[in-house]
């Protein structure tokens, strides 16, 4: 899954959950007790057919299986990306930390728990996880593009720009990962560059409503509204394009013309 760009836990696990240590002899037992205590958990197609459903019944059945067996690592990874896609930034958070704690060198949850906060706005917070899971996983670009926006949003923008490229060197041309890069851009007041690499984005398979709205922004912030608003409609109500133009004019007056742009 990716990692949204418009790219917050029980207290006693804090950040110890993402140390880099086994198990120990009672986490283990603490594991195994958990799964010998699982009451009837669902089978493996149940698993396999529950991704098809929409992310309301998706998080529901997680959870279920979560409550059933907090051990059970695929239903809290799955419950946290959820949660994250559901816009329950904080509870995913905790869901993945919680998780962590037994299972702290797993890589995807490492990556569920840093893009959740980074989702939230809180990069700075989530650094250490995705930097660890792309350590752990250095051939991953999903969790390359989730460490850029979490150091961009921790104003890291050289560290994030590095982070971009080396998820395009894996994956050339994705067009989330285009359009982070163009979002720097747009933060440092290069605007006429991150609408080439937006519209560069926006013909590329698989580009999402995400890129079209970002490149709205970015025309925005060179002062062509009425050509943003429009196509900032195609994804959104004339209500939402309007009062969007309206605060993009606002903030243009304002010393945060592109500090704005780097909480995206």
């Amino acid at each position: 899954m990716r990692p949204t760009t418009t790219l917050a836990a029980f207290a006693a696990l804090a950040l110890s959950a993402c140390a880099t240590t086994a198990a120990t002899d009672e986490e283990q037992a603490v594991i195994d007790t958990m799964n010998e205590n699982t009451i009837v958990p669902a089978s493996q197609s149940e698993r396999e057919a529950i991704r098809s459903q929409d992310l309301l019944t998706q998080a529901a059945f997680w959870a279920e299986a979560h409550e059933l067996n907090p051990s059970d690592v695929e239903a809290a990874m799955e419950l946290s990306n959820a949660l994250r896609q559901l816009g329950n930034h904080r509870r995913a958070a905790e869901i993945a930390q919680q998780t962590l704690a037994l299972y702290p060198d797993n890589a995807e949850l490492l990556f569920a728990h840093g893009s959740a906060l980074a989702a939230a706005g809180r990069g700075a917070a989530g650094l250490e996880s995705l930097r660890r899971a792309s350590e752990l996983d250095p051939g991953n670009w999903q969790y390359l593009n989730a460490l850029g926006v979490a150091q961009e949003q921790a104003g890291q923008t050289g560290p994030a720009r590095s982070s971009f490229q080396a998820a395009l060197d894996i994956q050339p041309g994705h067009p989330s990962i285009l359009s982070n890069i163009a979002l720097s851009y747009a933060s440092t007041g290069e605007a006429e560059t991150a609408e080439r690499m937006l519209r560069e984005a926006m013909i590329r398979p698989g580009a999402d409503p995400t890129v079209r709205q970002n490149l709205a922004l970015v025309i925005a912030l060179q002062g062509r509204f009425e050509e943003a608003e429009t196509m900032a409609r195609v994804d959104v109500s004339p209500e939402m394009a309007e009062a969007n133009m309206a605060y993009i004019r606002a903030m243009l007056t304002s010393r945060r013309r592109y500090d704005a742009v780097r909480a995206q």
